[in-house]
């Protein structure tokens, strides 16, 4: 395939993981050399949790270097779960948590797009990375709860775009017919747990995430080459037939 990043998007209750795995499973059956990056997977690059990007200007008292974990031109990241330093000084400097004030949206922005640099360089080589989440859903979820106006998410994504854009990146969109129907359905499907925990996420985060994630990423589509499949119900025939003929 001529793309080596193959990110698949779409509001929770689309079918990401489910598209996901069936092109991982596909270009397995023609041969083709390829790793699946589900959501959460430590090896996504936007997947920060319980990392710290600490400056390498600022001075906190430990030696991050002893438990680092990837060194960029201007910070150290550090697996805060993984130290066994001082967790109390790291968390200030963590980026994976949406709700951490002592990190601003510039800084957070400026931190994690050296993070995608690295992981660019030091990930995209011979296999096709099929990826969930990593482009759009997890990145602007991320801005908008750290309260990051609709201007600065889209500059972040496209700062995104542009570093992936020598690699030839393809987002498969899958797009039910506005953000209520699809918050609906994921509800439906997967259960209580699941529907409490995104009510919790929106009445303390973004009453309008849903609705506002919808917006900003039908508009960002045009960064990268894109595949908008239209999902109803249980059914995505749409994304499949489209899917077959690209891959």
């Amino acid at each position: 395939m001529e793309h080596k990043l193959i990110f698949v998007e779409g509001l929770p209750g689309t079918g990401k993981t489910t598209i996901s795995e069936y092109i991982f499973g596909v270009l397995i059956e023609k041969g083709v050399q390829t790793e699946l990056l589900l959501e959460g997977n430590e090896k996504s690059p936007s997947n920060f949790c319980d990392i710290s990007g600490v400056p390498k200007n600022v001075n906190i008292g430990i030696p991050v270097h002893k438990c680092l974990t990837i060194e960029t031109e201007n910070y150290i990241y550090v697996n805060i779960k993984n130290s066994d330093e001082s967790a109390t000084q790291l968390r200030k400097y963590d980026i994976g948590d949406e709700f951490n004030k002592l990190v601003s949206v510039q800084e957070y922005v400026q931190c994690t797009l050296e993070w995608w640099q690295y992981w660019v360089n030091e990930n995209v080589k011979d296999s096709i990375l099929v990826l969930d989440s990593a482009f759009l859903q997890c990145p602007i979820n991320e801005m908008i709860l750290r309260g990051a106006s609709d201007a600065e998410v889209v500059a972040y994504i496209k700062s995104i775009a542009k570093i992936i854009h020598p690699h030839n990146p393809i987002c498969i969109y899958l797009r039910r017919e506005s953000a209520k129907e699809a918050i609906d359905f994921a509800k439906s499907v997967k259960g209580k747990a699941w529907a409490e925990g995104i009510d919790r996420l929106v009445d303390i985060g973004c009453p309008d995430l849903f609705e506002r994630r919808f917006i900003l990423e039908n508009t960002l589509l045009s960064e990268i080459t894109s595949i908008i499949c239209t999902v109803t119900g249980f059914d995505w025939s749409d994304a499949e037939a489209r899917l077959k003929r690209m891959v």
